[in-house]
């Protein structure tokens, strides 16, 4: 039965994605649950499953197309199923998907020949369609276009039949770089992407796990376990390639500097009490493992019910003043931040904020967040103190209004009772937006962030 492939809703707000690429081609099988096609919205690059098994059918939205919430990017179904007689839709081309849009409305294209194909400048294709053939190793020249006058766009090279015998010459004739991969379950993509990156299959299979490997599981592999890009003798300089998630954070960031109006107040505080607490609650809940962090999203949270206009957004029409306070904690992966939130941590008790917060971390690094997980958050802590850092001027993570960084805890020389004693202490930045909280208001928040992490039983009721 022939299905829709949607834009997919993964948030309140969301109302348009970009498709970023397809893990399937036209004509081949997917199952239910495996990823089908990669989009990113402003918050965030996601993979997006499949939600029936069958075969893809067609394909609508190319690489670049923005697609509104539950627009149709495909069709799924059996494998010779009719398809239905529907008009295609039209979708907006943004960055690379400008060079497809200027192609298909005359622009020239580029010469370079596809595989076992006449030279590529007899055939009407744009520079992206050439280039998704030759990566694909379809013969262009075998491709039916549909854009005007008949020019090859990229969605046709997708809908291409993936079992053409130009496609399958084009699989088979990527040399196996010595590895002996055949009893590993992998598509045929995610084979030739290893050959052409002499990525060992048998490793990305351990990394994976037990289970059909796909073109990202290499790609991520790449990343995470290669060698940097090769360098030319005498060269002085290496280009490393902008990951998804490295360009998700670097949009995020300009964004933020664009939009907010920032300032930082630093705060040091004595966190003698908090280490005490920790230690008791190590005796309490061994295996737990309780963190400083952990402790320090209760005490925030309550701070912040305290202080509202520190877990608020700026809004077109006003200012959104939260009922509830999400904690965002800023989570270190392969090559980004990503800010999981705790949700209710104002409610919730220290051990049930550090069994949630393991949890988060664990998928986060594991790329098995939810979207909910990853965009409800209306504050966040970043604590860079494993890192030995004592100081730094966090970023506010748009559209919440403020940041709190926390540094190392150190022993050092403080006056106690007019006199010099070896105490512990550490040093909290909270940045806020300006255009929502005032400096006044914003010192009075941090003041009582400090006054309950130096008296946190108080606080705690214990």
């Amino acid at each position: 039965m022939i299905s829709h492939i949607l834009m997919p809703k993964l948030g309140l707000v969301m109302k348009k994605g970009k498709v970023i690429k397809w893990y399937k081609l036209v004509g081949e099988q997917v199952v239910a649950g495996e990823p089908l096609f990669q989009i990113s919205t402003e918050k965030v690059t996601i993979d997006v499953e499949a939600k029936n098994s069958g075969y893809v059918r067609i394909i609508y939205a190319a690489p670049g197309a923005i697609v509104p919430v539950s627009g149709i990017v495909g069709l799924l179904g059996d494998k010779d199923e009719p398809l239905p007689d529907m008009k295609p839709p039209v979708y907006e081309i943004d960055k690379k998907g400008i060079v497809e849009a200027a192609a298909s409305a005359g622009a020239q294209t580029d010469t370079v020949p596809a595989p076992g194909a006449a030279m590529a400048h007899e055939v009407k294709a744009s520079p992206a369609a050439k280039k998704l053939a030759r990566e694909k190793g379809i013969d262009i020249a075998q491709v039916k276009g549909t854009g005007p006058g008949g020019r090859i766009t990229e969605a046709d090279v997708l809908n291409h039949s993936a079992e053409s015998p130009a496609a399958a010459a084009g699989k088979q004739s990527v040399p196996a770089q010595g590895h002996d991969t055949g009893a590993i379950p992998a598509t045929p993509y995610a084979r030739k992407i290893a050959a052409e990156r002499a990525v060992p299959l048998e490793q990305v299979a351990q990394q994976a796990g037990d289970r059909k490997l796909y073109a990202q599981d290499v790609a991520g592999f790449d990343r995470q376990s290669a060698d940097a890009v090769p360098t030319a003798p005498g060269e002085q300089s290496t280009l490393l390639p902008m990951t998804d998630i490295r360009s998700a954070v670097a949009e995020r960031m300009s964004y933020s500097a664009r939009t907010v109006a920032p300032v930082t107040l630093g705060m040091e505080v004595v966190a003698e009490e908090l280490l005490k607490l920790k230690s008791a609650l190590a005796l309490l809940y061994p295996s737990d493992k309780i963190t400083i962090n952990d402790i320090l999203v209760k005490l925030v949270a309550m701070a912040l019910k305290k202080h509202p206009l520190a877990n608020a957004s700026l809004e077109e029409n006003g200012i959104r003043v939260y009922n509830v306070v999400h904690m965002g904690i800023g989570v270190a992966i392969e090559g980004g931040l990503i800010v999981p939130a705790i949700a209710d941590a104002d409610r919730r008790s220290i051990v049930q904020i550090s069994r949630e917060s393991k949890d988060l971390i664990q998928r986060a690094k594991t790329g098995k967040l939810t979207y909910e997980e990853m965009s409800r958050g209306t504050f966040t802590l970043t604590n860079l103190g494993a890192y030995g850092i004592d100081m730094f001027t966090p970023i506010i993570n748009p559209p919440q209004s403020a940041t709190l960084g926390v540094g190392r805890i150190v022993k050092k020389p403080w006056v106690v009772n007019d006199a010099i004693a070896a105490t512990s202490t550490m040093v909290l930045s909270l940045t806020f937006d300006h255009r929502v909280i005032d400096g006044a208001p914003a010192a009075q928040c941090l003041t009582t962030i400090k006054q309950y992490i130096e008296n946190p039983y108080v606080v705690l009721g214990v």
